[in-house]
């Protein structure tokens, strides 16, 4: 169940982005059907790039799959001294 729900996070990231779910697609380098056919979790059929999804943070700034990937593997995430979010 651990893809599962790392999946529903990721789509749960793109759903709620502040900028939209277009304009996310847009500067993830997507069409918004391409986009969410591959965060679909239900969609067997797509794939999601660790490119994509690492634009995809970056964009917007909604780090939840970096940090689930730490904890799964017994790490933690801390912010950089003197790095504000988003760098």
């Amino acid at each position: 169940m651990v893809l599962r729900d790392f999946s529903f996070l990721v789509q749960d990231v793109v759903i709620s982005a502040p900028c939209g779910i277009q304009m996310l697609a847009r500067q993830v380098g997507k069409t918004y059907p391409a986009l969410m056919r591959e965060v679909n979790p239900y969609d067997r059929g797509a794939k999601l790039g660790a490119d994509t999804l690492l634009r995809i943070m970056e964009v917007s700034r909604d780090v939840r799959p970096l940090e689930y990937m730490a904890r799964l593997m017994g790490m933690r995430l801390e912010r950089a001294q003197g790095k504000p979010s988003g760098e």
